[in-house]
């Protein structure tokens, strides 16, 4: 079954948000290389918004996972939320687009 980039970064996407929903750890080692990624052809995306955190952690065990732009045709912004850390000592790093060729790249956010 052959599949278009559109439908790609889609069902990408809705796993990426099963996966933040779910509470569990997304991945815990560095993104792969460019070559694996998928380019989409878009404008830039817009600046991260500011996100005001108004309630506090479920507990300790919580850190906020800032949100951002993802691309369904049109820049659309995913809030932040919340996620368990897979260990005490863990922090987020968040993922970011970055500039591929002619087009951007999301290059996800794990745990280190």
């Amino acid at each position: 079954m052959k599949f278009g980039k559109k439908t790609i970064v889609s069902m990408l996407a809705v796993l990426a948000l099963a996966a933040a929903f779910s509470g569990c750890a997304v991945r815990v080692a560095p993104a792969p290389p460019p070559a694996e990624r998928i380019v989409i052809q878009a404008p830039p995306p817009p600046a991260p918004r500011e996100e005001v955190i108004v309630e506090t952690a479920p507990s300790p065990r919580h850190v906020w996972v800032p949100g951002h732009w993802v691309w369904h045709g049109e820049w659309i912004w995913e809030p932040g939320h919340w996620r368990v850390k897979p260990h005490p000592h863990a922090a987020w790093v968040p993922g970011h687009w970055e500039r591929h060729g002619g087009g951007w790249v999301w290059i996800s956010g794990y745990w280190r």
